[in-house]
């Protein structure tokens, strides 16, 4: 079975942001967001600051995590100097059209890991940091952690884990760093109201995330669903075997793995499946402790 790869979301009007392998959609900031999610988005004035702020040279060498926007600068290493970052500024509007120009930036002022909102297309974090799922956050090569810092004031590790996909495009176009709460799943260590607890990668890496609705609970057991966040605490969103549309269903514990001690046998939510389902499916890029509930 495969899942549905990261988180998507619209960011600042021009950002579709996804992390490692499971989609979800993020309401932290807009509540223009057309497919669930929510961040205070504006798609023109995004333009508009990159004309107004663009100081472009030559064409540079992107680093090799930079997949697929180019330009004049380099978004990772934030080449653009004194009061200027590096972002990706759209060239016509309503089509995957974007290039890395060097935008002016002397307004933001929240650093690393602080919470942020954006706000049209103000970025409120000091020039080179992006305010991505409430964080300001900083650009990375996906899988490069010792880059990122952690979150404050909490002091959760950051992680290079969130891979950002620009409105009208597909495939993954830079990397930024993640400072999400860690949990386990199956209430071994709950997030706890308002947030669901999904696990991200092979290595059972788990972080929370707020619902896609922006609301406090999730979708209900086969339920349509877009993003892993879609769906309440202990289910995910799954495509049909047969390619139909994706619902919600529950995860389950196969053994194997860090929760040895009987949990299998909970019921859902809790490891276990409801009556008349086993827990026999493997989730492709998921651990192989991780699996679905099927009938």
């Amino acid at each position: 079975m495969s899942f549905l790869s990261t988180r998507g979301w619209w960011l600042g009007g021009v950002a579709l942001v996804v992390s490692g392998g499971l989609v979800f959609a993020c309401s932290s900031n807009d509540d223009n967001f057309t497919d669930g999610g929510g961040n205070d988005s504006a798609t023109d004035s995004t333009t508009d600051q990159g004309q107004q702020g663009n100081d472009a040279g030559k064409d540079v060498t992107p680093t090799t995590c930079e997949a697929g926007v180019t330009g004049s600068c380099d978004i990772v290493l934030q080449n653009c100097g004194s009061g200027k970052e590096c972002t990706a500024v759209p060239l016509e509007a309503g089509v995957c059209t974007y290039q890395l120009q060097c935008v002016t930036n002397t307004t933001g002022s929240i650093t690393e890991g602080y919470a942020c909102t954006q706000s049209g297309a103000n970025n409120p974090c000091v020039a080179g940091l992006e305010c991505i799922e409430g964080r300001c956050a900083r650009h990375c090569c996906l899988g490069d952690d010792s880059v990122c810092g952690t979150s404050q004031p909490e002091g959760f590790t950051g992680k290079c884990a969130v891979n950002v996909s620009l409105q009208y495009c597909t495939g993954t176009e830079y990397s930024v760093c993640t400072y999400a709460k860690p949990c386990e799943p199956f209430q071994q260590a709950p997030c706890g109201p308002g947030l669901t607890c999904l696990v991200t990668d092979m290595n059972g890496t788990a972080t929370c995330s707020d619902y896609a609705s922006g609301g406090d609970a999730g979708k209900a057991y086969n339920a349509p669903c877009m993003y892993a966040n879609d769906c309440e605490d202990g289910l995910g969103c799954y495509g049909a075997p047969d390619g139909g549309a994706s619902s919600c269903q529950w995860n389950c514990y196969l053994g194997g793995g860090p929760f040895d001690a009987g949990i299998k046998n909970l019921g859902p939510g809790l490891g276990g499946c409801p009556n008349g389902q086993t827990c026999n499916e493997m989730i492709t890029g998921l651990p192989t402790w991780f699996g679905l509930c099927t009938p």
